[in-house]
């Protein structure tokens, strides 16, 4: 048994080290909550956000523009938009798009966290899922 749980400790403990280290890209996370006169209306934002939860289950979001900004816009509405940024994704390092949608509803959480309920107030700022890569309400 003694054996067994220590084989099995060293097993996961070097899983990082060969497929990469989500664990540590984990810790890197966070909500920034960037607001002006110039963000979007936060019914605008609620509507981007509903319009890739509507997407369904398994479709992903990449960001495929590897000049200047290096993001990618997903969706689009009103004074909305939400924007993958970082480096290219090749394909497998694509995210879900519901989880890009739970990305921007964090934001908006985020900034709305004691603002009155209103959907003139405005949203915007920043989800660090890793050091390579975030997403974006603009």
């Amino acid at each position: 048994m003694y054996f067994s749980k220590i084989t099995t400790f060293a097993i996961v403990a070097a899983l990082p080290a060969v497929f990469g280290s989500p664990i540590l890209e984990a810790r890197q996370d966070g909500t920034t909550c960037q607001t002006s006169s110039a963000s979007p209306l936060t019914g605008d934002v609620t509507a981007v956000i509903n319009q890739l939860k509507g997407l369904g289950a398994g479709i992903l979001c990449a960001q495929t523009n590897g000049h200047a900004s290096d993001c990618t816009t997903v969706v689009s509405s009103g004074t909305a938009s939400i924007a993958i940024c970082g480096g290219v994704d090749d394909g497998s390092s694509a995210i879900s798009c519901s989880d890009v949608a739970n990305y921007a509803d964090e934001i908006q959480q985020t900034c709305l966290n004691g603002a009155p309920n209103d959907p003139n107030t405005r949203t915007g700022g920043t989800y660090t899922i890793s050091a390579s890569k975030r997403v974006e309400v603009v």
